[in-house]
C-alpha cells in the first residue's frame, strides 16, 4: 500500500509538472534578405557643372495697407474710452484717438463735433 501510495504522489507531481510547461512561442516568418543595390561610382572629373547666368534680383517692395482714417460725430455721453471701446474693442486705445485729433480737448467733447478715428 505504501508503494501505490508512493507511485500515485509521483504520477501526481509528475502530471503538475506536465501542466505548468509552457508551449514553445512560434517564430514568426521572416522575410527574405533583400538582394543589395550596387551604385555605380563615378570619377569626379567627369561631371562637370557649368554656372547658369544670374536670375535677375527683384526687389519687391512690400504691401503696404491703405491707410484710411474714418470720422466719426460725437453723440451725447461718449467720451473718447467709449468710442475707442465701440470702434476698437479696447478703450485704452483712446489716446490714439486723440494723438489723431491734436486740436480736440477730451474733456470737453461737443455733440455734432466730427473727430478722425485713425
Amino acid at each position: 500500500m505504501q508503494k501505490l501510495t508512493t507511485v500515485l504522489v509521483i504520477v501526481c507531481l509528475g502530471a503538475a509538472i506536465g501542466c505548468q510547461r509552457k508551449a514553445k512561442p512560434e517564430l514568426a516568418a521572416v522575410p527574405p534578405p533583400v538582394e543589395p543595390v550596387q551604385v555605380q561610382d563615378y570619377p569626379s572629373e567627369s561631371v562637370q557643372f557649368e554656372p547658369v547666368g544670374q536670375a535677375p534680383q527683384q526687389v519687391v517692395a512690400p504691401i503696404a495697407a491703405p491707410v484710411t482714417q474714418a470720422t466719426y460725430t460725437i453723440q451725447k455721453n461718449d467720451t473718447l474710452w467709449k468710442i475707442a471701446e465701440r470702434h476698437y474693442g479696447n478703450g485704452q486705445r483712446w489716446t490714439d484717438i486723440a494723438a489723431a485729433n491734436p486740436g480736440v480737448n477730451p474733456k470737453k467733447l461737443a455733440v455734432g463735433q466730427t473727430i478722425t478715428l485713425p
